[in-house]
């Protein structure tokens, strides 16, 4: 064997070596486009991978370090093998440009050399993946093209490393040809058609049902909230004092005015039996008399409810006890609520996309954040004519769930519930959002 036999067995292996040990097809491409004169001289190469739409792109060229897509010489390339009346080169080949150029009738650019090898890079799994192009002035002699066959093996067998593992073209090639297609095609068909229950899931709380609402009885000022939240109410207890300074005053002014009416009528009295004019102011008097004691009645009753007592047990649910201090309330205002805790429901916020499965009597699951293990179950009762927005500034429609089991959760806990609406097509369970989707997008 002679020595130049050996240095390019020897570069032969080492290019092999190169394009095993590249880390990324970046790397690899440089590899291809460069190293090759190594085995085989040229002037320019060029380095053409296939793109997901089957066209061929240039991604690397012999000494450059970017690929320049505005060049001449590089749409030329690519029109050699994306053109419509291409050459269809499945081996190894050595052509004239001339040739080439009139094959294809694209002009032949002035810097391009008068000769081209065609090496085509297929993948051992994957076929055709891309060519080298190789330039040279001098045409390439047998010797090199065989040194190219065995090239374009090695460089397949390396870029089949970069390959991705899930192409769809291979997937439906593989499952939907043949005989084996029409029964994938029918089992596809029966399970999209089994019927499933559909359900959305929504944030839920667990509120009182049938509360009291303790509320204003005139405008005044929440001077103190005695009772705590969550705390335990009886009868009679003490709940809310309201400012009573000004109904105070009022009322003692009302008491002294009432004296000095009653004083009044008495002397007109005791006059009247000998002063006409004392007798025709009688009744006069008697009328105020009657207005005075009407404000002191309305006075004490205001001083009296400026302390609003419970009328039933329960539970107080205070929102901010502390921020309601120094507040003024309209008459009706809403302070506090006592409720039943063992007379609970639950609140649901089931957002306005999710509104299809509202249905009566609907069966709910609700898993609170202190147990999401062990599920609460329930009946959808009712939902709101017209959504609003949730705390979490979501349209939703407000849906009320009634509690079945034996011992009620804390009012007040949080967690998640799991609606159950009609049964539906597993088809239509997967892709009702994108059919919604597509039916607003164009209209029908």
């Amino acid at each position: 064997m002679s020595e130049d036999k050996n240095i390019k067995i020897a570069r032969l292996i080492g290019l092999e070596k190169k394009t095993r040990e590249a880390r990324s097809q970046d790397e690899l491409n440089f590899v291809v486009a460069n190293e090759t004169r190594q085995i085989i001289e040229f002037i320019n190469s060029f380095l053409l991978l296939k793109t997901p739409t089957g066209d061929f792109h240039v991604k690397a060229t012999s000494d450059m370090s970017t690929v320049d897509r505005t060049s001449p010489l590089l749409n030329f390339i690519e029109n050699i093998i994306n053109s419509k009346s291409n050459l269809e080169i499945k081996e190894i080949e050595s052509l004239e440009t001339d040739v080439v150029s009139k094959k294809i009738k694209v002009k032949k650019p002035k810097n391009i050399p008068d000769n081209i090898l065609f090496i085509p890079i297929h993948s051992p799994q994957r076929g055709l993946q891309g060519y080298l192009l190789l330039t040279g002035n001098e045409k390439f002699l047998q010797n090199d093209i065989e040194l190219a066959r065995h090239l374009s093996v090695t460089f397949g067998h390396a870029y089949n490393s970069f390959l991705s593992d899930f192409i769809i073209k291979d997937f439906f090639k593989k499952y939907f040809t043949g005989k084996k297609s029409w029964i994938i095609i029918l089992s596809i068909i029966f399970i999209s058609v089994i019927p499933i229950r559909i359900n959305s899931t929504a944030p839920v709380e667990v509120v009182a049902k049938n509360p009291k609402l303790v509320t204003a009885p005139f405008n005044s000022v929440v001077k103190n909230i005695v009772i705590n939240n969550n705390a335990k109410v009886k009868n009679n207890d003490l709940l809310v004092q309201l400012e009573d300074n000004d109904l105070l005053n009022s009322y003692n002014l009302s008491k002294q005015s009432l004296l000095v009416a009653e004083k009044e009528l008495l002397r007109n009295r005791q006059f009247s039996f000998s002063n006409n004019e004392a007798k025709s102011k009688l009744a006069e008097l008697m009328a105020q008399v009657d207005l005075k004691k009407a404000e002191v009645q309305s006075t004490a009753s205001k001083l009296k409810n400026s302390k609003i007592y419970s009328n039933q047990t329960g539970i107080a649910i205070v929102d901010q006890k502390n921020d309601w201090q120094g507040k003024p309330v309209s008459v009706g205002e809403k302070i506090l609520t006592i409720a039943d805790p063992k007379n609970i429901e639950f609140l649901i916020w089931l957002p306005v996309k999710d509104s299809l499965i509202i249905r009566e009597n609907s069966k709910v699951k609700i898993f609170l954040d202190i147990n999401p293990i062990k599920p609460l179950k329930g009946k959808l009762l009712r939902a709101s004519y017209q959504p609003s927005l949730s705390p979490e500034e979501i349209l939703s429609y407000k849906v009320g769930v009634s509690f079945e089991g034996d011992t009620p959760p804390r009012i007040g806990l949080r967690g998640t519930a799991k609606i159950y609406g009609s049964r539906v097509t597993l088809f239509y369970y997967l892709f009702r959002k994108p059919i919604t989707f597509v039916r607003q997008l164009i209209g029908i």
